[in-house]
C-alpha cells in the first residue's frame, strides 16, 4: 500500500498543471481567446490552436511586463502581458502577436487569473 501512494505522489508532482490555471484573455475586433499557464496555451482565433510556453521573459529588476513565447504545430505568438485594469473585472492588459497565414496579427484584450 505504501508503494502504491508514493507512485501516486510521483505522479502528481510530475502532471504539469491544467489548462486554464494561469490567465483566461480576450478581445475584440477581431473576436480572439486565449487561456495559458507556465506550461500550456490555448488560442482560439478563428481555429483552436494548443501551443506550449517555451520561454517566459521579464525585465531585469522588475516583474512587469510579462512576455511569453508560445508555439504550436502550426502557429506561434507572443504575449506581453501588463500589470494595469483593463476593464473591471480584468486586472491585465493584453498583446498578442501572432499571425493568420502569412499575415502578421496584433491582438489587443485583457486578461483575468483563472485558479
Amino acid at each position: 500500500m505504501k508503494e502504491f501512494f508514493q507512485i501516486t505522489a510521483v505522479l502528481l508532482a510530475c502532471a504539469s498543471p491544467a489548462l486554464g490555471d494561469g490567465y483566461h484573455c480576450t478581445g475584440q475586433d477581431p473576436d480572439w481567446q486565449l487561456q495559458f499557464d507556465e506550461v500550456q496555451a490555448q488560442l482560439v482565433f478563428p481555429a483552436t490552436t494548443d501551443m506550449d510556453v517555451m520561454l517566459i521573459t521579464r525585465p531585469q529588476g522588475r516583474d512587469w511586463p510579462q512576455a511569453y513565447t508560445l508555439i504550436g504545430e502550426r502557429d506561434t505568438a507572443i504575449v506581453l502581458l501588463e500589470n494595469e485594469n483593463c476593464a473591471p473585472d480584468a486586472a491585465f492588459r493584453a498583446h498578442v502577436m501572432t499571425q493568420r497565414g502569412q499575415t502578421p496579427i496584433l491582438l489587443t484584450g485583457c486578461c483575468e487569473t483563472q485558479e
